[in-house]
């Protein structure tokens, strides 16, 4: 659950991170060649692979991460990210490094490791490392031949983050969710991807807090090497919410900034839409960036961007 809070970041985290992208968005764009798929046509995208093996060759295309649903498939790869969340009482900013690891064709896992830091223009800024997370995944079933996969994903929030400070959560999670993957057309450019999840914060004092996320994303992969990718996000707290003990500090965000977790916002329910588009590039990295805009609770924050990439691992 990271629970942050929303605002620039401006750390030597971040310039690392910012380095990254640059040195990924400067690389060389030659396009992968187009091979066959198992119908004879010939899609384009780098070396893809087959559900559930582990041999690469030129088929469908690399399954595309999209920004807040978690994926159903399981990958070796580096994923960096940077989250700016603006709103009117704050911003904050969120760099991480995910690392997401196969085992086997039925198992993988993920580790997320987030620094953020909150608005230093609003006299209470503060730095440092947000809630560490953990995230086993077991594959349910797989089916080359229908382009699906169903898995399920259970991570746990670690509370690294000083809630003090507004780093983290005051206490540990749990985020138990079930994962669609769903590719579809003709040349097997389009995915569909989908989330549906449980989220418990175990707090150290007073009560529990207990949300459903759901999420739906789509993503089309152009012959171009563009992939255009839209997404609809939702959080409903099935929890009275915790008692403000500071009324007049208004909380920031109405929506997680990473996926849906820590519902920040005095209605039951939060609806929020993203988009924003990845490019492939020959090397079989994929970077991006997108914008999401809350559909309620529109005065909890005004918009989200969100800056990131691919980074498989063979």
């Amino acid at each position: 659950m990271s629970r942050s809070r929303i605002v620039p970041h401006r750390s030597a985290a971040l310039g690392l991170f910012l380095s990254v992208l640059l040195a990924a968005a400067t690389a060389p764009t030659a396009r992968a060649q187009e091979g066959h798929d198992h119908h004879g046509q010939a899609p384009a995208g780098p070396r893809s692979r087959h559900l559930g093996d582990g041999h690469s060759h030129e088929g469908f295309p690399h399954f595309v991460d999209v920004f807040f649903t978690h994926h159903a498939y399981l990958e070796r790869k580096l994923h960096p990210r940077l989250d700016a969340t603006y709103a009117e009482l704050g911003n904050e900013f969120e760099g991480s490094g995910e690392l997401a690891w196969q085992f086997n064709r039925w198992l993988g896992g993920e580790i997320e490791i987030p620094v953020v830091r909150t608005d230093p223009e609003a006299g209470s800024g503060a730095g440092g490392l947000g809630d560490v997370e953990l995230a086993p995944m077991v594959a349910l079933w797989q089916s080359p031949e229908r382009l699906a996969i169903v898995s399920l994903r259970s991570g746990f929030a670690l509370p690294t983050g000083d809630e003090q400070e507004g780093l983290g959560a005051e206490g540990w999670g749990w985020e138990p969710g079930l994962l669609l993957w769903k590719g579809h057309g003709r040349d097997r450019r389009g995915a569909i991807q989908a989330e549906i999840g449980y989220e418990r914060l175990y707090a150290d004092e007073g009560r529990d807090e207990e949300e459903l996320v759901y999420n739906l994303a789509w993503s089309y992969w152009l012959p171009s090497n563009w992939i255009p990718i839209a997404e609809l996000n939702g959080v409903t707290r099935l929890s009275d919410p915790p008692a403000d003990e500071h009324e007049e500090e208004e909380p920031v965000g109405g929506l997680a900034l990473a996926h849906g977790d820590a519902l920040e916002s005095e209605d039951d329910t939060v609806i929020a839409a993203a988009l924003g588009f990845r490019y492939a590039f020959a090397n079989g990295q994929q970077w991006g960036a997108g914008i999401q805009l809350p559909l309620s609770d529109t005065e909890g924050y005004d918009w989200r961007l969100v800056v990131g990439g691919i980074i498989h691992i063979e």
